[in-house]
């Protein structure tokens, strides 16, 4: 074979791994146009589109604005996990942190943060929800009945979320290969536009920001979560009782 013919294949096969990394590349960036996501129910012209591909049981979904709220319905979230998250909050002149340290077990959730060098525990229950500082003798149940626990934790909650109108969708996608979907969308009278990622894995919220304008005026952003049971004396009242049993 000349070394004519041999320096073309050469430069071809250059170019055709150049192309090949580059396409890599590019999908590595968007995520690919599609994730595996097990849907409730086949969807149709009313729910925005066919059913996908099947594949493995599972179904080969393009998340949009359309159907984003019935891909997060979907996912199903762990009973007991454990995790950190930091919740800042900005305004002219100033800002906010807030550290919580989460564990959450059925129908249980317990809140650690500290502000002003004062450890304030949060237990929510689907009964009671418990406050009190450190050190104090007893806790304070400001509402019977149960709460949220995003609330307490300050992030959007996982109904708001899919009680969104259509209307106030932005855009919805996925990043990071698929691992995270995210959703873009207006809330309030001040039209501020809220920006919320969620696990794919887990169907918990893994960051959220809030915007006035351009001008970025929360922000929530998550740590690693540890999937399993946490230690049960973290839900354990001032006086001994337990909130678990309670």
């Amino acid at each position: 074979m000349s070394s004519r013919r041999m320096l073309g294949i050469t430069a071809f096969t250059l170019v055709f791994i150049v192309v090949v990394i580059c396409a890599i590349a590019a999908l590595s960036r968007t995520g690919g146009s599609s994730i595996e996501i097990e849907l409730p129910e086949p969807r149709d012209a009313a729910t925005g589109g066919d059913a996908g591909e099947e594949r493995h049981g599972l179904r080969l979904v393009e998340v949009t604005a359309d159907n984003v709220r019935e891909v997060i319905a979907s996912l199903e979230r762990p009973s007991a996990y454990s995790r950190d998250i930091m919740v800042e909050s900005f305004w002219d002149g100033g800002n906010s942190v807030h550290n919580f340290s989460v564990s959450a077990m059925a129908g249980a959730t317990a809140l650690r943060t500290s502000s002003g060098g004062a450890e304030k525990n949060i237990i929510v229950t689907s009964s009671r929800v418990y406050v009190w500082y450190t050190g104090d003798e007893a806790a304070f149940s400001p509402e019977a009945g149960g709460g949220s626990a995003d609330e307490y934790q300050m992030i959007p909650t996982y109904e708001d979320v899919l009680a969104l109108p259509r209307s106030a969708i932005i855009d919805a996608g996925y990043t990071n290969g698929g691992g995270e979907i995210y959703v873009q969308y207006t809330s309030g009278t001040l039209g501020y536009v809220t920006l919320c990622r969620v696990s794919a894995r887990l169907g918990l919220l893994i960051s959220s920001e809030i915007y006035d304008g351009e001008t970025l005026i929360y922000r929530m952003t998550a740590g690693d979560c540890r999937v399993g049971e946490p230690d049960p004396r973290l839900f354990r009242l001032p006086d001994g009782e337990n909130a678990l049993d309670a």
